[in-house]
């Protein structure tokens, strides 16, 4: 045997057995983990990250940014609530967290400040329905949508959130409320019939006042970006 030369090979099985790779299941499980933490600090981030960031619009869809303006118009439609994720009490989808690693991805960088589109009974206000909307603030009060969870929400919110949208709405619900209500008395003139709406309507009015008043409840237009509960 010449003992100037090396078998690599049996070097190599040494080598090996010194220093054992790690196993497909541990890069596995090393990924996964990896993965975890990602998550976890994602969710952290929604539950409390209220961070200013600069981010590079150029790569976002523009097909999913929406201004302040016709997020206000929703929520008021709808009767919901646009505000930080933070006061956000419900639960946050593991899809919307992948979403979110997604347009890091996108972005190449950490997010940390995200606001959410929710019924009021989804947010914990300051004194649960459906569809939330996760969104990240862009610059010029625009916003990026990232996912919505949730079922469907019902085409019959808007009409029943018609009359709180703001006292405009709410004045010419109660003036049909009004009519209605004298057209289904029988009156012997047009004369009787306009006095009838009239003092139904001062009547419906009053009543009005108390039930929103006891609810402590607002208009829409103005409570639709507002953490407190009235």
């Amino acid at each position: 045997m010449n003992l100037n030369t090396v078998d690599l090979h049996k070097q190599l099985d040494k080598i090996k057995k010194k220093h054992p790779a790690p196993s497909i299941e541990d890069e596995i499980a090393n990924i996964l983990e990896q993965g975890s933490q990602t998550d976890q600090r994602i969710l952290s981030s929604i539950e409390k990250g209220d961070a200013n960031q600069l981010i590079d619009e150029s790569k976002l869809d523009p097909n999913k940014i929406y201004s302040l303006d016709q997020i206000e118009k929703l929520c008021i439609k709808y009767r919901l609530r646009f505000l930080d994720s933070k006061h956000f009490k419900g639960e946050i989808p593991y899809e919307a967290l992948v979403k979110v690693k997604e347009v890091e991805k996108e972005l190449d960088m950490e997010l940390g400040h995200f606001k959410i589109i929710a019924p009021k009974e989804l947010f914990k206000l300051t004194d649960k329905d459906s569809d939330p909307i996760l969104m990240l603030p862009l610059s010029k009060d625009r916003f990026y949508f990232i996912h919505k969870w949730g079922g469907e929400i019902s085409s019959l919110r808007s009409i029943l959130a018609f009359p709180m949208r703001n006292f405009m709405s709410m004045f010419w619900f109660l003036v049909a409320l009004a009519i209605l209500f004298s057209w289904a008395v029988p009156t012997p003139s047009f004369d009787v019939f306009i006095f009838l709406v009239v003092h139904s309507f001062i009547a419906i009015c009053g009543m009005a006042c108390m039930i929103v008043m006891s609810m402590r409840e607002n208009f829409s237009n103005a409570e639709w970006d507002s953490k407190y509960l009235s």
